[in-house]
């Protein structure tokens, strides 16, 4: 299993495919094997890099609370030791806000930064969405865990048209889930509330891409619209008829508008 120290803990990771790097960082209940559905596609032009951040599936758990700045310090470890020097970021939702982090920590290390599905702050209505989420970890049920934010996640059609299949397998997924590790994740998103990225975004310079889900019901529409108004170069799109799980409900779509950004940038920044 390949992994390696950084800062004091083990992150796993996967690096395949050939070309410039793009690094897919995964949202916050999500593992690397979450982005199957972009993995083939990118390799074929791409060095696709993943990892689980720290508390997430197969990376060491965390002995105390942390921050985004944290989780962008680790990747920015992890890149080093890698030898990789520059590279496209995609984030979705938790990746998207940790991508933020680490663009205005260390901009010079970013070609381009592609966001999904993802905030800038932290409402009220979010809060308490996530604080649900916690309550639910708590009990250490991967039914009751799990049924907390189906709904949340999917669309409403998504996910009566895939019930049967996805539900089991979502699931199966839960059985032997850290819940412990989940809250410290949750706890770490809610440090947004007080401490919100907005004010940074105003200093990204690199190309951007903003990818929005019109069904949305986590991280609605109009949080990607603060995003494009303090970015107002970002190529931005809304996906119709997708829920927050837009790479899972839209998999083509999103490759489509993913491969077409980057190769955008390449040849513009040739």
């Amino acid at each position: 299993m390949p992994v390696e120290k950084v800062n004091g803990l083990e992150l796993y990771y996967e690096l395949h495919g050939s070309g410039e790097p793009v690094a897919l960082l995964n949202g916050i209940f999500m593992n690397t094997s979450s982005w199957a559905g972009q993995r083939s596609l990118l390799e074929r032009h791409y060095q696709v890099l993943k990892h689980d951040f720290r508390d997430q599936q197969k990376s060491g758990r965390s002995s105390a609370g942390y921050s985004m700045e944290t989780h962008a310090k680790d990747f920015k470890t992890l890149l080093e030791k890698l030898a990789i020097e520059h590279v496209h970021v995609v984030g979705t939702s938790y990746g998207g806000e940790v991508a933020m982090m680490f663009t205005h920590l260390f901009p010079e290390t970013v070609r381009s930064l592609s966001l999904i599905t993802t905030v800038s702050e932290v409402h009220y209505e979010l809060e308490l969405i996530v604080k649900r989420w916690i309550r639910a970890a708590e009990t250490h049920d991967a039914n009751a865990f799990v049924n907390e934010w189906l709904a949340d996640v999917y669309s409403h059609d998504f996910l009566q048209m895939n019930r049967e299949i996805l539900i089991p397998r979502i699931m199966s997924l839960y059985e032997e889930y850290d819940f412990e590790a989940a809250i410290r994740l949750c706890r770490c998103f809610l440090n947004l509330v007080d401490n919100p990225l907005t004010p940074y975004l105003g200093e990204i310079h690199c190309p951007v891409l903003l990818i929005a889900a019109e069904q949305d019901a986590v991280k609605p529409l109009k949080y990607s619209r603060i995003i494009a108004s303090e970015i107002p170069a970002a190529e931005f799109h809304t996906v119709r008829d997708a829920g927050h799980a837009l790479f899972i409900e839209k998999p083509e779509h999103l490759n489509t508008l993913l491969l077409g950004f980057l190769k955008k940038v390449a040849r513009e920044h040739a």
